[in-house]
């Protein structure tokens, strides 16, 4: 059974909660002057909270589905040792590594921090090949490289497949493995 309804109404919370939060540091911003140390440590990292609630809000609202199944199911291995993530583009392959963050940009720009490196595409140029273990994005302009995207933690694992049942119908969606056909029961 598909529980889109159930993502929908708990993904509307979490949308006003984040806007909440963001106007909230916007206030602190203002109040408090936080902007007049541009390089100061602190400065920083309050920046940060800000990009990563507009990566929420954005998230939410404007990525495709399929690139938020990926995203999400990133999310519940980001930062664990025991759970690393390796890509190739085009021909480049690069090892593996922890997945550390990952952050989307204006007009939908995707960046995975793998390890030390970032790995970007714009989620609008690309559509979605799912597999058990990988995914990969072939760019509508076919001059681009297939960017691979290899992971030891298999989507069924993630439990995130009954939330995003459409997936394999999306438009965007190119292929969906067979073993991914069944999403599993809650």
């Amino acid at each position: 059974m598909c529980s889109l309804e159930k993502r929908e109404e708990r993904d509307q919370r979490y949308l006003e909660a984040f806007e909440e939060i963001t106007r909230l540091l916007w206030q602190c911003k203002e109040k408090y002057g936080l902007t007049a140390e541009e390089n100061h440590s602190q400065t920083i990292r309050f920046k940060y909270l800000l990009e990563k609630m507009t990566t929420e809000r954005r998230l939410l609202e404007e990525v495709s589905l399929p690139c938020r199944l990926i995203l999400e199911h990133f999310s519940t291995f980001m930062s664990k040792p025991d759970h690393t993530v390796g890509f190739r583009l085009g021909l480049l392959e690069v090892g593996r590594g922890v997945l550390n963050d990952f952050s989307i940009d204006e007009w939908g720009n995707i960046h995975l921090i793998i390890g030390n490196i970032s790995l970007g595409w714009r989620d609008q140029d690309y559509q979605y090949l799912f597999y058990p273990d990988k995914v990969i994005l072939r760019s509508y302009d076919r001059s681009k490289p297939e960017i691979h995207i290899f992971f030891n933690f298999a989507f069924k694992y993630s439990k995130l497949l009954p939330e995003f049942c459409e997936v394999p119908t999306d438009e965007k969606t190119l292929y969906w493995h067979p073993d991914l056909l069944e999403c599993p029961e809650e």
